[in-house]
């Protein structure tokens, strides 16, 4: 999917970026603090946001002096070269950028016809009216504690060589008869809901967990149901296709930061 912003905009982030790291290197080498208007709107509203009513000119006036002795500090680490090779700030610093990189490349709303496109190339995300049925056996959790997996793989083996097992009752999604997937899903949980749509036919499965305990399945029959429209699939169709615009406008800015260093390796 073509992204909706050029790598020139990803290189004038970078040249910022250099910009914003020369001006802080040059500032935490001073030992010159400057406050402004913004500075100080800024932490008189954190202060605000705390609830103070009492004396808030006090607040603000403690929060002030708090701030500048962390910025002192930081200073003075910066100065002593602290922030090197610490990974947790690396990874802070990481998350930052990544962050400034979409708010420099905002998305567009997609239209109707990239909805319809997004819909067709992944029709199988947006299935409705999907059922099976199917053979069950249930190993609960409560009555057999951390032997419940055991008990099924156990249980399996004997399944697959013909033979008959003992199982627990399950009170929800009953055997044999069709089982449409929102109902199953809301019984079993999301995971072991959905891996009953994704198993082969007249198989016994491997056991499958959910919050309630261990399960064996072997799916009878299979309705494949439709496709949904654009106004059926809705929010999440939206939220898959602007993941995936986003997804491809953050990796071509980074193709474009990395083609602007020079990578070496040590021979």
């Amino acid at each position: 999917m073509k992204p909706s912003h050029s790598a020139l905009g990803f290189l004038a982030v970078a040249a910022l970026i250099g910009i914003l790291e020369w001006n802080s290197a040059q500032l935490a080498a001073t030992n010159t603090l400057l406050l402004t208007d913004s500075q100080r709107a800024f932490v008189r509203e954190q202060v605000l946001q705390t609830g103070v009513r009492i004396d808030v000119e006090s607040g603000v006036d403690q929060a002030m002096a708090s701030y500048i002795d962390d910025e002192i500090l930081y200073r003075e680490g910066l100065k002593l070269g602290l922030e090197k090779d610490d990974l947790i700030i690396k990874r802070r610093v990481v998350q930052k950028m990544r962050f400034l990189l979409e708010d420099m490349t905002p998305i567009a709303p997609p239209t109707h016809e990239q909805l319809q496109a997004w819909l067709e190339k992944n029709p199988q995300r947006y299935q409705t009216g999907q059922s099976v049925s199917f053979e069950h056996h249930f190993f609960s959790r409560g009555k057999r504690g951390d032997e419940a997996l055991f008990h099924a793989r156990d249980a399996r083996q004997t399944l697959l060589a013909g033979g008959s097992i003992e199982s627990d009752p399950f009170p929800l999604a009953a055997s044999g008869v069709a089982t449409h997937k929102d109902r199953l899903i809301k019984e079993l949980g999301l995971p072991a809901g959905k891996a009953v749509f994704e198993l082969p036919m007249n198989e016994w499965s491997a056991p499958v967990q959910s919050s309630m305990g261990v399960h064996l399945f072997k799916v009878t029959a299979r309705n494949e149901g439709r496709t949904m429209t654009v106004q059926e699939a809705g929010g999440q169709l939206l939220s898959d296709l602007l993941a995936a615009q986003r997804d491809a406008v953050n990796k071509a800015g980074m193709a474009a930061l990395r083609a602007s260093y020079t990578i070496l390796e040590t021979p």
